[in-house]
């Protein structure tokens, strides 16, 4: 399948067709170097002692190696063949070369794609992607202590960078790297891409289109698992303030007419009474005093078809008797110079599970199995898989710096065990909104992240959109917002705000409706906001038997839910770069409101014939203004397509 060609200065490497590397003496195809980490605090910088571009290249056919030389360095790679895919495997040719900068041949304006949760645009050329996994965007004053910050690395922040990427001509690209990485897609002639340690491998991958490219990526990466039906049919509804006020919000949606499918519990285990708002108490046993009788309340939200989610993270509040169980027994992250290392969390100290701590892993797979799945709960969020300082001391010894990307992997496979152990892989699951590459294989639900409530197009509304896409173009193709957006000292919802997140969160696999500090909008903070989210909720379930068509899509074939034009479309160009409308699943086009007091909406429908969801009137493929009121962003299904009897029924019942 791979063949390289050699000339007096020049190699090449193709794979099918494509040429996927390419060197020449004058832009050589490896940059290698050493370097080390300076960290000071929560920051870490990178210093390089050394660095050379490898100007000469050499072919062993025999053992399938490429070599790399120049200056005091060399670098080799083992070439071989995976699952149909190529396989660069590095070979440490020089001791001590842990930098390395690696220049993929590209053509000119062809776009690409992927790099994980990206908030700013789809198409990620022209761009410096920064890969370094981070707490949501907001001042440093703000952040805890234990967000590490990478100098260079944080310009664009994301909870969850994947480095991947896809190219416009179907082919991609998959690094095995714990360590940071950075996409620069600047220059015209490649795709460069610097890697702070060498990898374990590269992956690259083509096809003949983009998803039957994502259908090859995940069959290595690994894919999402289907989610429960309860998961999809309803809306996942946080409450606070106890099992009274639990009561209170669920007799309030259920008058208004509302389908609920979960109700999301964040402070069952208390709360802290510290910095804005409230946050959970992190030791993870049931609150009796909060939540009396809470295991009756699961049973009977059960017998209602209403299933009851937690919430948990791998920190322990210092006041906690799991904190103190946790310290005897050496579980937790330690300082440099000895002892827990304690954390400020925001106004209260926690300490930190040690991921690498086998039996730590186990004492926490209990607790969860115990605490959260024995009590009734059927879900959770897995919450903080990105907060690890860059000096501490880990059981395995291993850099926390190096390690760092991967803690969210390890805490999601944590998770997905403590599931299948306790035998719940069919009713139950999790989400998170942290993640690197593997993660794709323990991960069952991702949400967008933290995104400020806001229209801003980076960060708000459209980021959340842009995200999900994105994470569909690396692999996850099972992705949710939190509508509405998340509320802090620097961002509050209007009310517009909140319905149109409502009208496109509805248009996702699962509609979750997180609860916000008092005195900002929230889905019953009027009549008609009420209304219109009960109305989302009737939408969401009528869809739900597509739905879960779709989720089995992702999880059987690797074909993302949330999927972007180009990826259902790829022989109309016009859809390269559209990332303001998408398809769900194969055969509904949705294109959300994403700009303040918008009423009418531009769009470009594919070829062929579509009918509009809520009116029924048929059009052609092409350009076309559309009404776009409130309750009804304009959505459209493919005629004659497999569901249409389950559209024109919505249609019927909703227009």
């Amino acid at each position: 399948m791979f063949r390289v060609k050699t000339g007096p200065s020049s190699l090449s490497v193709f794979f099918g067709e494509q040429c996927v590397v390419r060197h020449t003496q004058d832009e050589p195809f490896v940059h290698a170097g050493k370097g080390k980490w300076n960290i000071h605090g929560s920051l870490v910088s990178d210093e390089v002692a050394e660095h050379a571009p490898l100007k000469n290249a050499s072919y062993d056919a025999a053992r399938e190696v490429i070599r790399f030389s120049g200056g005091d360095f060399s670098l080799s790679f083992h070439l071989s063949e995976h699952e149909g895919n190529l396989v660069l495997s590095p070979q440490r040719s020089t001791t001590g070369l842990n930098r390395v900068r690696l220049h993929f041949p590209a053509q000119p304006d062809e776009p690409v794609y992927g790099g994980g949760a990206q908030y700013r645009s789809l198409d990620l050329r022209g761009r410096r992607i920064p890969l370094w996994v981070r707490e949501k965007r907001v001042p440093e004053r703000m952040l805890p202590h234990p967000a590490t910050r990478f100098k260079g690395m944080d310009e664009r922040p994301s909870m969850y960078p994947v480095p991947f990427f896809l190219t416009g001509r179907n082919i991609w690209h998959s690094f095995q790297c714990q360590a940071p990485v950075v996409f620069d897609f600047r220059p015209h002639r490649s795709y460069r891409v610097e890697m702070f340690d060498l990898p374990a491998s590269i992956i690259i991958g083509q096809a003949e289109d983009p998803l039957s490219a994502m259908k090859q990526a995940t069959r290595v990466l690994g894919r999402q698992p289907v989610i429960p039906q309860w998961a999809v049919d309803g809306a996942c509804i946080e409450v606070q303030g106890g099992a009274e006020e639990m009561m209170r919000a669920l007799k309030n949606i259920k008058e208004s007419g509302a389908l609920v499918g979960s109700m999301w519990l964040r402070d069952w285990t208390g709360l802290h009474d510290a910095g804005p708002g409230k946050k959970p108490f992190y030791d993870w046993y049931w609150n009796r005093e909060n939540y009396p009788s809470l295991d009756e309340v699961i049973r009977e939200l059960a017998s209602r078809g209403i299933r009851s989610m937690a919430y948990i993270n791998p920190h322990f509040s210092i006041e906690g008797s799991q904190f103190a169980e946790a310290s005897l027994k050496g579980y937790l992250v330690k300082k440099p110079q000895g002892g827990n290392y304690i954390c400020d969390m925001g106004g209260f100290m926690a300490g930190i599970l040690d991921l690498t701590n086998t039996a730590a892993c186990f004492w926490m797979k209990e607790i969860i199995k115990n605490n959260l799945l024995k009590l009734g709960f059927c879900g959770y969020m897995a919450d903080l898989g990105n907060y690890l300082p860059a000096d501490a001391v880990l059981s395995t010894g291993e850099s926390a710096v190096r390690l760092h990307n991967r803690w969210a992997t390890l805490w999601a496979a944590l998770n997905r065990e403590a599931i299948r152990e306790a035998g719940r892989t069919a009713d139950a699951c999790f989400y998170s909104k942290t993640g690197w590459v593997g993660s794709g294989a323990q991960a069952m639900m991702v949400s967008t992240g933290d995104h400020p409530a806001g229209w801003g197009r980076e960060t708000g509304l459209p980021a959340a959109l842009t995200a999900s896409l994105s994470l569909a173009c690396s692999g996850m193709g099972l992705s949710h917002t939190d509508c509405g957006g998340n509320v802090s000292l620097l961002s509050r919802r209007s009310k517009e705000l909140y319905l149109r997140w409502l009208d496109y969160a509805m248009f996702t696999p699962v509609l979750r409706v997180p609860r916000s500090a008092a005195g900002t909008w929230q889905y019953d903070s009027d009549r008609e906001t009420l209304t219109h989210f009960a109305r989302a909720t009737r939408m969401h379930r009528a869809l739900s038997g597509y739905m879960r068509q779709c989720v089995r899509e992702n999880a059987l074939e690797g074909h993302p839910v949330m999927r972007p034009m180009f990826m259902q479309f790829p022989d109309q160009p016009a859809f390269a770069r559209v990332q303001s409308q998408y398809m769900l699943g194969p055969e509904l086009l949705v294109s959300p409101v994403m700009i303040a007091r918008q009423k009418k909406l531009r769009l470009l429908l594919p070829e062929g014939h579509w009918v509009h969801l809520w009116n029924g009137r048929a059009y052609a493929g092409g350009e076309h203004t559309v009404s776009a009121p409130l309750g009804q962003p304009p959505v459209f299904y493919r005629a004659d397509c497999k569901n249409e009897e389950t559209f024109a029924d919505i249609t019927r019942k909703f227009r």
